[in-house]
């Protein structure tokens, strides 16, 4: 794993200030005290049982993604993938990350990819402005096949693409399988049908045709996104506890939760990490905030998750994380190698503010400016870690996504949750699916709009 990603902890230890960091001697205890719950963890992990491990037999799955991308590749000038959550952070991840924030603008052999991941009548009519329906290929990504966001959208593009002359067969349509709407419209349409594993939740499936896909379409290579979560699972297995990065960060985490830190701070440290900060965040916390345990048991277990990008959020969030609330852990992300960088030549030689600039990189000022701001923050009394990836290469992100994936997985044992529910997301849609007419959700339409009546009725409207 060493040669992908390598995970620093040191700045979570302190003997000086035990309220805010981990005592070596306690870091020393954490085989003794949590080496159970960790082969409890591995367990599945080593048969294949674990919903996480999915995304690793997903390689039998690749040949016919990779024919299906090549396909859709040929015969299109734009993508469109209709997708929300799970559906689309993982996607966008991958590709700011392995093409960079301009990929739409630059002129490459590929497709462009539009990923439009919100329900938003402006959203959707600017993308029509920017490509030709005609011309585009519609990507329907819903793990359910009913979320309803994702399925206005679908409706919406279904029809232009279908009065443009789209040829319905080019649609593809990922989702689980099963007997839903989604998977009858599917056969319906004679069009294309990817199925993510039933057990694999959305937001960890991005290591799957959820992400795969799009992917491929971009001309990257998922096997290697693939090889690179393949190596850390490895890692996680095979390494011993006292040196197991997993091990360690994960009960540093989670002792830390105990004494107040409920902030999980993530500072990105370039812009191709921007999106995967968006996918780190929705992953955190839909799978750690709970409020009930595996008995049934009130604990409100979790820590908020946060994402900042480096160097830019130095200039504004970074005044809090140092002198606010003592209430936060940070993690530090930073690749090793960029594929480019720029040597700044001399100008202004006589101002003292520009010529120590001279012969320097921005990617050398860059590392120097995470490096300061994470002394300053330990100094501060704020606990840190810092993950290092070694190049942007497919293999890396991938070891860095099942990484964290993992790493939620053992978390939320230590917390004794589960982490592949989403019981307090279920509410909302109910009542969106009530009150916008679904006809398996009539009988409780009334009940929520004598709710929504009696809610609009405390409202308190200032001019």
């Amino acid at each position: 794993m060493q040669e992908l990603i390598t995970i620093d902890i040191g700045s979570l230890l302190s003997n000086q200030d035990p309220a805010h960091f981990i005592p070596r001697a306690d870091f020393d205890q954490f085989a003794a005290k949590y080496g159970q719950a960790f082969e409890k963890f591995q367990a599945p992990l080593k048969d294949g049982q674990s919903p996480i491990t999915l995304s690793l037999s997903e390689a039998g799955a690749l040949p016919q993604i990779k024919e299906l991308a090549q396909a859709l590749s040929e015969k299109y000038d734009n993508i469109l993938l209709l997708g929300i959550g799970g559906s689309a952070l993982g996607a966008k991840a991958v590709l700011q990350f392995l093409h960079g924030p301009f990929y739409n603008l630059e002129k490459r052999a590929h497709p462009r990819l539009f990923i439009l991941d919100n329900l938003d009548p402006v959203l959707v009519t600017k993308a029509l402005e920017v490509v030709d329906i005609a011309k585009t290929a519609i990507i329907y990504t819903s793990k359910s096949g009913s979320t309803p966001e994702t399925a206005a959208q679908f409706i919406f593009f279904y029809n232009k693409y279908k009065a443009a002359g789209g040829r319905m067969e080019d649609i593809v349509i990922i989702c689980d399988p099963g007997d839903n709407g989604i998977n009858h419209i599917a056969q319906q349409l004679g069009c294309h049908l990817l199925h993510i594993p039933k057990d694999l939740p959305g937001r960890y499936s991005v290591l799957s045709s959820v992400g795969f896909l799009p992917a491929e379409i971009t001309g990257i290579d998922s096997t290697r996104l693939l090889a690179g979560a393949v190596e850390v699972h490895q890692s996680i297995l095979d390494t011993p506890m006292p040196q197991n990065a997993l091990f360690a960060l994960g009960n540093c985490l989670y002792e830390l939760a105990m004494k107040g830190k409920s902030i999980h701070a993530l500072f990105n440290y370039s812009s191709l990490l921007f999106e995967f900060g968006l996918w780190f965040v929705q992953l955190w916390a839909e799978s750690l905030g709970k409020k009930m345990n595996l008995d049934g048991q009130e604990v409100y277990a979790g820590t908020t998750p946060l994402t900042s990008l480096g160097a830019t959020d130095q200039h504004s969030i970074l005044q809090l994380f140092k002198e606010g609330p003592a209430d936060k852990v940070l993690g530090f992300v930073r690749i090793n190698s960029l594929p480019v960088d720029v040597t700044l030549p001399e100008a202004f030689p006589a101002e003292k503010e520009y010529a120590y600039f001279t012969g320097h990189t921005m990617s050398e000022q860059l590392s120097i400016e995470q490096l300061a701001t994470e002394m300053t923050l330990v100094g501060a009394g704020r606990p840190c870690y810092r993950i290092t990836l070694k190049e942007v290469s497919p293999e890396a992100l991938g070891a860095l996504l099942y990484f964290y994936e993992a790493l939620v997985v053992y978390t939320a044992g230590l917390w004794h949750i589960n982490p592949f529910d989403q019981p307090g997301v279920e509410e909302g849609k109910n009542i969106t699916y009530a009150l916008m007419g679904r006809k398996d959700y009539s009988q409780k339409r009334s009940d929520y709009e004598k709710a929504v009546a009696q809610y609009n009725g405390v409202r308190l409207i200032l001019s």
